[in-house]
């Protein structure tokens, strides 16, 4: 009698940690509460990826975003853009 193949578990890699963020590191990085910055991922105002619970947030993303707000005050609408 043989036995059944475990079923594979199809799992994403692992990212490059050195191109990502903690949400705590991009939050002082942007001057923004924590919170605010995993908002800003779920609705896609940065890219970030989940990893457990918590998320990390690509470097070059928080980058963009400061040169595109770069003078805005953190009312100015403009920042709600993608």
């Amino acid at each position: 009698m043989t036995l059944p193949k475990p079923p594979t578990l199809s799992r994403k890699p692992m990212p490059d940690l050195k191109d990502y963020m903690t949400t705590e590191e991009a939050a002082k990085a942007l001057g923004f509460h924590v919170i605010t910055v995993r908002q800003m991922v779920r609705d896609g105002k940065l890219e970030g990826v989940k990893l457990g619970p918590g998320w990390l947030v690509l470097r070059k993303s928080v980058t963009d975003y400061k040169k595109r707000t770069e003078g805005m005050s953190k009312n100015d609408p403009r920042r709600g853009e993608k």
